[in-house]
């Protein structure tokens, strides 16, 4: 009987400590996470040339409006111009005529992007401000507005036909109709043996633009040219796409850095900007690929390219209400998720209390516990464009094994997320 009471008192002092020593280690992330977070209104933002954010959900109204909230940043203190986003190219061209003076609504703009994601009110309310910073600028001081993403044809056919129809009529009007069944309305359904057939032409089209090059020229501008040849670009990877057996998680990515490295020299080479703002999902912007299996993601194309000029930051949140696709019925519809587990950065900043931080994983290094954990996986909410009740139940079904530090160089805490309010006329 006493032989078995010392056991239980040896096996309750070793659980005491080791539970004292569980609790001062969580006691101690605490702590270096308190003192290195600020408030996002008091984040710094250091100079790079591409800076990117990533979103944990496309369905919330507070990742729309904190895009808007560093991008202004950028602007008001470094001096940036230039905004990209997870979009249509052909679509982003017609948002850059909006903020640039053109005609219609920011809804419209907003509506324009190509994606459901973006009919928001939060979004047209980001278009606003862009043209509303625009009037009150010289055309050289204004803000540019592009889609980096080549998932949809119509308005990158209008882009493209429009150029040739200045330059080359009876060409532009040939494979106007070669091009018929490239378009938004059958993008998801249409048959492959007449995607495929529309790729060659396009790729043929693209071909005799290159050799009329200087003859085009000469009627338009080399940047009108380019711009042409973007939209060209766009159609034809999309094709590629939709009627190829090429990998398309790997493949889109690949494109959509390719794109915003266009998007970059272009800029450079015909405004003199240097600098450039992106935003899209946090898998597409995080540097590591460390879960997407076979796909390289866009942010580890443009940190091999660019090195620590690439500065990603990612998005976070404890609990989300947000707006996704429903898997099974395809209608639009409202889901919750609530963060949760021990080894999970957003329950250790919902602790804190705060309503949004800013955490630089550089400053971070401070705190030697802290930083180890930081560079251990762990799972970082990335919810896409569809859900399923049942995800929720499911953290894999809705998050991403990446290891903070390494994937992002900061990361954005929300602690309530609401849903993004759609736009409805």
């Amino acid at each position: 009987m006493k032989r078995k009471l010392l056991i239980t008192l040896s096996l309750f002092i070793v659980l005491s400590v080791l539970t004292g020593f569980q609790s001062a280690s969580a006691n101690t992330l605490q702590q270096s996470l308190q003192s290195t977070l600020v408030p996002v209104s008091k984040m710094e933002l250091p100079a790079r040339t591409i800076i990117g954010f990533g979103e944990a959900t496309h369905g919330n109204k507070q990742f729309t409006t904190l895009k808007l909230d560093i991008f202004k940043h950028l602007v008001e203190k470094q001096g940036y111009r230039v905004f990209a986003i997870e979009g249509d190219f052909g679509g982003g061209q017609k948002v850059n005529e909006y903020i640039l003076g053109g005609s219609g609504t920011a809804k419209d703009a907003a509506k324009a992007i190509g994606f459901t994601i973006y009919h928001t009110e939060e979004m047209a309310a980001l278009l606003s401000w862009m043209r509303t910073f625009n009037e009150q600028r010289d055309a050289k001081d204004q803000i540019h507005f592009y889609g980096f993403d080549m998932q949809r044809y119509d308005h990158n056919k209008s882009g493209l036909f429009a150029y040739l129809k200045k330059v080359d009529p009876t060409f532009a009007t040939k494979y106007e109709k070669l091009l018929t069944n490239l378009n938004d309305q059958t993008v998801y359904d249409q048959k492959i043996a007449l995607v495929q057939e529309a790729l060659t032409h396009i790729k043929s089209l693209m071909e005799q633009m290159k050799q009329n090059q200087s003859a085009y020229i000469a009627k338009s501008s080399m940047k009108e040219y380019e711009l042409a040849t973007a939209f060209a670009e766009s159609i034809k990877q999309n094709a590629t796409l939709r009627g190829t057996n090429t990998n398309y998680g790997n493949t889109r990515d690949r494109y959509m850095a390719d794109k915003v490295m266009w998007i970059l020299s272009f800029e450079k080479k015909h405004y003199g900007r240097n600098n450039l703002f992106i935003a899209g999902h946090n898998g597409h912007i995080e540097k590591t690929s460390t879960s997407a299996g076979l796909t390289t993601c866009m942010g580890a194309h443009l940190a091999k390219a660019l090195g620590d000029h690439y500065y990603a930051i990612g998005s976070e949140f404890y609990e989300s209400t947000f707006l996704a696709k429903d898997a099974t019925t395809n209608e639009r519809k409202v889901f919750t998720v609530k963060n949760s587990g021990k080894d999970r950065l957003a329950v250790l900043f919902a602790q804190t209390g705060m309503a949004d931080g800013f955490l630089d994983f550089a400053k971070a290094k401070q705190h030697q516990d802290f930083y180890t954990y930081l560079n251990k996986a762990q799972s970082i909410s990335a919810i896409g464009d569809a859900f399923s009740g049942w995800y929720g139940k499911m953290e894999k079904m809705y998050t991403l094994q990446m290891v903070p530090a390494k994937a992002f160089d900061a990361i954005i805490f929300v602690r309530t997320a609401t849903p993004s309010v759609m736009i409805t006329d």
